[in-house]
C-alpha cells in the first residue's frame, strides 16, 4: 500500500495494523511533502512496525517503489495523475483518491483496475485539502468573476435569501457537480479581487460571459447581473427543481470506467468529466 500525504502518520498506522509485514520489508509506503506533518509522522510511527514514511514530492519517491496493490491520497487531484496509474497493479489493485468537483469539494473515490481501466466501485461526497507539489493546480475551479464578464459597479441584484440548502456542504456539493454535467453555462466564480481559499468569496452557478450576464448562489442568496439575469435564475431554479426530483443525484451515485487509453492523451481526463462521456 501507498498513502500519498501520510500527514501525522494515523492513516498508515492504522493500516500497518490491517496488513502486518513480510520479513523486514514494510508492506505500507507513504510520503508527506510538509516537513512539519512529516515530522509528526515520524514520531506517530515510533514502535510500528511495517511502515516508511519518506519526506519529499510524491511524484519523486513513488516511481522508485514498483507496483502497489492498493493507492490511497488524502488531497483533491482535478485529474487523475498518468504516475498512479503506472504505479498501479493491473488487473486488481484498488485507487482510492479526493476527485476536485468544480466550484469547490470534491468526491471521495474508490477505483479497481481492470484490464481495460479503471472502474468506480464506491464514492461518496467530501471535503479535502487541494493536493501540493510538483502536479499541485496552480489554477482552482474559482474563475475570477472579473476576468469573465468584467461586471459594472452595482451591477449586482439579490434576488432570494435564506433558502440555501437542507445540507449545506453536502447538498451544494451534489449541486455543483449535477450542474457541471447537465449546464454548459455552468461555472465556478470567485468574486473576490484576488485568488484565495477564502469560501466566503465562492459561488458558482449560469454564467453567459459574452452577454455579460448570470445567476449565481451565494452562500444563501441568488445574486444575478447583466440583462439575462433573471432569465438565467430562473434557469437555475428549474435546474435545483429537477436535481431534487432526481434524489438529489450527483456524481457520487454514478459507476463510470476511464479506459487505459484516455492516459495516453496529452491532458488526463478528471473522474468526473469521464463520468459524462461515459
Amino acid at each position: 500500500m501507498y498513502e500519498i500525504g501520510t500527514g501525522t502518520g494515523y492513516l498508515v498506522s492504522v493500516l500497518s495494523l490491517l496488513a502486518g509485514r513480510e520479513g523486514d520489508v514494510p508492506l505500507i509506503f507513504g510520503c508527506e511533502i510538509i516537513p512539519d506533518l512529516f515530522d509528526q509522522s515520524q514520531r506517530a510511527l515510533i514502535g510500528t512496525s511495517g511502515v516508511r514514511v519518506q519526506l519529499g514530492d510524491w511524484v519523486d519517491r513513488l516511481p522508485e517503489l514498483g507496483l502497489f496493490d492498493v493507492i490511497i491520497a488524502t488531497s483533491a487531484f482535478r485529474g487523475i495523475p498518468r504516475l498512479l496509474r503506472e504505479a498501479l497493479r493491473v488487473p486488481g489493485g484498488m485507487l482510492a483518491m479526493p476527485v476536485a468537483i468544480p466550484g469547490g469539494g470534491d468526491c471521495f473515490t474508490i477505483f479497481l483496475a481492470t484490464e481495460k481501466g479503471l472502474l468506480t466501485v464506491g464514492a461518496r461526497m467530501s471535503v479535502s485539502v487541494p493536493t501540493t507539489g510538483s502536479i499541485a493546480d496552480e489554477d482552482t475551479w474559482y474563475i475570477p468573476l472579473e476576468k469573465l464578464i468584467d461586471p459594472r459597479p452595482k451591477s449586482f441584484l439579490h434576488i432570494e435569501k435564506g433558502r440555501g440548502f437542507g445540507h449545506p456542504v453536502l447538498d451544494s456539493l451534489a449541486f455543483r457537480s449535477y450542474l457541471f454535467g447537465a449546464e454548459p453555462n455552468f461555472r465556478a466564480v470567485n468574486l473576490g479581487v484576488e485568488r484565495t481559499f477564502d469560501l466566503t468569496h465562492y459561488s458558482f452557478g449560469l454564467i453567459d460571459s459574452e452577454r455579460r450576464s448570470g445567476a449565481l448562489y451565494h452562500g444563501r442568496d441568488i445574486v444575478v447581473f447583466g440583462d439575462l439575469g433573471l432569465e438565467f435564475a430562473g434557469t437555475l431554479a428549474a435546474h435545483r427543481e429537477r436535481w431534487q426530483a432526481n434524489g438529489q443525484s450527483d456524481l457520487s451515485r454514478v459507476h463510470y470506467h476511464i479506459p487505459w487509453t484516455a492516459f495516453d492523451a496529452d491532458q488526463l481526463p478528471s473522474g468526473y468529466v469521464a463520468a459524462l462521456v461515459g
